[in-house]
């Protein structure tokens, strides 16, 4: 077990224990404020259960089921109870999939269902085809009503469905949306399937629940109601923290359900958990109380407002140089990976252009791929990962015949994989051997090969196999080609595979935050010792569902936000809010904010008057000259 596991119980810790020991189970949602350790909380309710019930989960073939948002979280999670078997920690995909899997008739029927509604709306979108339709849309929507109808032909003969991260239904294989649809509808429409889940999974515990889908909170709430006092169901999150618009955000609690606040903050100075509390003040009622003790440090909290002019950059460097002179913890220049300060922006192209990455994220943002472009932010784009798992390794080890190359090769290459299976293993790596001495030359010193180049030579040498709809953009005639790619993800691919080798280099410096700069949204649960928080809504221009502007008075709530705010929904205001607030929770000990404005001085008084004026030290470029 772990240190989590052994840290001191908080209030919160000892209610939800008495929910758990519970012989009639009920549900319960947990709000932990930033730095609270919710994830704590959480661990401490996994080891507890097992613990306690451990003997009659084993009697009863039952698990507890604890489902997060990454599969490097989950298992982290699982680590931090000591990889119990007891515990089933992973993804929501993943835990929908191991859900439906047993009932192949059912998927299958699903699949069926959803190719003749597809070919449907194609057929209804032929008859609405007017005399101005271009003649390459009506081309395009007959290729795609042929792939269906081929689909619709061969998923008869599917005798089993497996999952992977994208489908291609010809061959039987469901994709991550697919599993989010399909599942939830399941529940709902079987009741021996909630049944079920309730008799497998009597404890079911949901991190991070103000960003989980809404469906999949409804479904295991009718698990929940299907179980009869035989299945606790509880959500951990902070809908203060919702930075994601699919998500559900507050959880509205079912009757007789326990809610726990927990409101502690075991990570910042006493100024910066000031700001952290005056700017959810004005959301909710929760206000965080430091659990350091004396431990606690006095901390310090900047603003700058600086013109929004063409020198924003050689500013923000400045404010940096300022600081590591004035500040009191000093270090602000380098980056929070070593041992700086986090200088979080609202958009990815300003990293992008510092780090040498711009044609690569424009071409995952600038094609209206809205899923493909929250991936790319995330480090998650399935173009992408051929590159960081098999090309990127081969190409950037020291040599070619190195242990981590070996390890690439046996992990990923089908030549690899089918030398092992017919005994003819060495033969086989010292052909893949020789394949990734050319992909390496081919990469060359330069790195000016493009993308495509690299992907089309490591799959026709088997040194990776190509996900489904990768495989049917390269070779349209091939194995897949029943794989519909809609044009958006075409047009992505497109650029994708002009883009230079090089590129990638600086994009994965940037995903694994080993560069100074990170999104706003790109840091929830994370902390630095000292945080640079970028307030411009004209570098942010395209996000467009955020303003700090309008969060500060400075500009006006436009129609939309004015008509969402009557409607009960959020407005731009509670949107830039929400993320400013997870922005400002990041920091430990020092907290720096910049704010690009046009009119600084009317600025400046909009900073006095809001609700982190009383906490901040506001400054303007008369104090930055000569750094």
């Amino acid at each position: 077990m772990t240190s989590r596991i052994d840290s001191p119980d908080t209030e919160a810790d000892r209610e939800l224990r008495d929910i758990l020991d519970q012989d009639r189970l009920t549900g319960f949602t947990m709000v932990a404020g930033a730095g609270s350790g919710k994830t704590t909380s959480l661990v401490k309710a996994l080891a507890h259960v097992t613990q306690t019930r451990g003997p009659s989960l084993l009697a009863k073939t039952q698990r507890v089921a604890c489902i997060t948002y990454t599969e490097v979280a989950a298992r982290e999670i699982h680590a931090e109870i000591g990889n119990d078997s007891l515990a089933s920690v992973s993804t929501i995909h993943s835990f929908l999939w191991s859900l439906a899997k047993p009932f192949q008739k059912d998927i299958g029927v699903w699949v069926a269902s959803r190719i003749d509604e597809e070919i449907a709306t194609l057929l209804a979108k032929q008859e609405g085809y007017t005399s101005g339709t271009r003649p390459s849309t009506k081309e395009k929507d007959v290729a795609k009503l042929a792939k269906r109808r081929h689909q619709q032909t061969a998923v008869k003969t599917v005798t089993r469905w497996t999952y992977g991260v994208g489908g291609d239904y010809a061959r039987g294989v469901l994709g991550h949306a697919d599993i989010l649809k399909m599942v939830p509808q399941m529940i709902h429409a079987r009741a021996l399937l909630a049944r079920l889940v309730a008799r497998q999974f009597p404890f079911v515990f949901v991190d991070e629940s103000q960003d989980t889908f809404p469906e999949v909170v409804e479904c295991l709430k009718r698990v929940w109601s299907m179980a009869d006092g035989k299945m606790c169901l509880g959500f951990f999150g902070d809908p203060m923290q919702q930075i994601y618009q699919q998500g559900l955000g507050p959880v509205t609690p079912e009757l007789g359900w326990r809610n726990i606040d927990k409101p502690e903050n075991f990570r910042s100075s006493q100024r910066v958990l000031a700001c952290i509390n005056a700017v959810r003040a004005e959301s909710d009622t929760l206000q965080q109380v430091s659990g350091l003790a004396g431990a606690q440090s006095e901390g310090e909290a900047f603003c700058f407002v600086l013109p929004a002019d063409d020198h924003r950059s050689e500013n923000l460097e400045r404010v940096r140089s300022w600081l590591d002179k004035h500040s009191t913890s000093g270090n602000w220049t380098r980056s929070a990976h070593d041992g700086g300060s986090k200088v979080l922006i609202i958009m990815h192209r300003m990293a992008a252009r510092r780090l040498g990455f711009d044609a690569l994220y424009s071409a995952f943002n600038d094609n209206n791929a809205i899923s493909l472009a929250e991936a790319f932010d995330e480090g998650t784009a399935w173009p992408l990962t051929p590159f960081r798992d098999v090309i990127l390794p081969l190409c950037l080890a020291d040599e070619p015949s190195s242990p981590a190359v070996l390890a690439v090769l046996k992990e990923y290459s089908p030549l690899v994989k089918t030398g092992r299976a017919s005994r003819q293993l060495r033969a086989a790596l010292t052909s893949s051997r020789s394949a990734v001495e050319e992909l390496r030359e081919l990469a060359g010193v330069d790195q000016q090969a493009t993308l495509g180049q690299l992907l089309r030579f490591a799959s026709e040498r088997r040194l990776l196999e190509l996900d489904p709809r990768m495989a049917a953009y390269l070779d349209p005639d091939g194995e897949h080609q029943d794989v519909v790619l809609d044009e958006r993800t075409r047009t992505v691919l497109d650029a994708m595979v002009q883009c230079a080798f090089a590129e990638l280099k600086g994009y994965y410096t940037y995903v694994k935050q080993e560069s100074p700069y990170s999104t706003q949204h790109g840091t929830k649960g994370a902390e630095f010792e000292r945080v640079v928080v970028v307030l411009d809504d004209e570098e942010g221009r395209k996000f467009t569902s955020y303003s700090y502007d309008k969060l500060l008075g400075l500009k006006k709530m436009s129609a939309k936000d004015v008509e969402n705010r009557a409607q009960g929904k959020d407005s731009a205001i509670e949107r830039t809010r929400r993320l400013f607030y997870v922005c400002v929770s990041r920091a430990r000990e020092s907290l720096a904010i910049v704010l690009f404005a046009a009119d600084i001085p009317r600025a400046v008084t909009a900073v006095h008057e809001s609700a982190i004026g009383d906490h901040v030290a506001v400054l303007t470029a008369d104090v930055l000259s000569g750094y």
